[in-house]
């Protein structure tokens, strides 16, 4: 695969090892840095900074059908308990990695210590991974896809409603560098690009425009000769 941009992603590498297809390309022009200021103070510092932000709060306790956070949710309906018992929890966010046809789907929690407020503690965590996914959110290969959540007790799955994105984002700075392998990535943009390459061509065309197309003309070609 080979990648057009000036800037440099942390899976970049990986073309080095490989063969180099030349017909499979990612025009990354244009690419976002995550761990870039501007970004950040567009609302992604919520879910990429490590500050303490005006918005941190302390933990608070909750019941477990009020947790935001699948990730705790999921652990606390597992698990027998009392009807009053709580959890604690901070604010909590979530949003989809989309590399082709692959969704990561993360959670991130903030909170600041009581006793501590200049010094925020977030916590990562990738929910799941869903492989060959029906529906993207974007027609460029990689995107981030900022979601309100809302989950679902009877069928214990959310819905994932997209308030934001970010197209051909760069991951280098971010925590996501820690949790997906940079092959993991290179690997889902290869398939999905090489897929693009390798999509039928379906041709819409009436029966007179592909004769006309051959060279025939529409008014002499056709009429009948005695």
């Amino acid at each position: 695969m080979k990648i057009i941009d000036n800037k440099k992603d942390y899976y970049d590498y990986i073309s080095g090892i490989y063969r180099i297809d030349d017909l499979v390309v990612y025009d990354r022009r244009g690419s976002v840095a995550l761990n870039s200021e501007s970004v950040l103070l567009d609302g992604m510092d919520y879910y990429f900074s490590s500050k303490t932000l005006s918005t941190d709060k302390p933990l608070t306790e909750k019941r477990y059908w009020e947790l935001k956070s699948i990730v705790r949710y999921r652990e606390a309906k597992a698990t027998k308990h009392r009807y009053n018992k709580t959890w604690k929890e901070g604010q909590v966010y979530h949003f989809i990695l989309e590399v082709g046809y692959t969704h990561y789907r993360f959670e991130v929690e903030r909170w600041i210590i009581d006793s501590k407020h200049e010094n925020a503690h977030v916590e990562y965590r990738l929910i799941d991974t869903l492989k060959d996914v029906q529906k993207r959110y974007s027609d460029v290969p990689m995107c981030i896809i900022l979601c309100q959540t809302q989950y679902w007790q009877v069928s214990n799955e959310g819905r994932w409603k997209e308030t934001h994105r970010i197209e051909n984002p760069i991951l280098t700075g971010t925590f996501i560098t820690k949790i997906v392998p940079p092959s993991d990535i290179w690997q889902d943009l290869y398939e999905y690009l090489s897929s693009l390459k390798n999509k039928p061509f379906t041709d819409t065309r009436t029966d007179v425009q592909k004769l006309e197309s051959a060279g025939f003309d529409k008014k002499t070609s056709f009429r009948n000769v005695n």
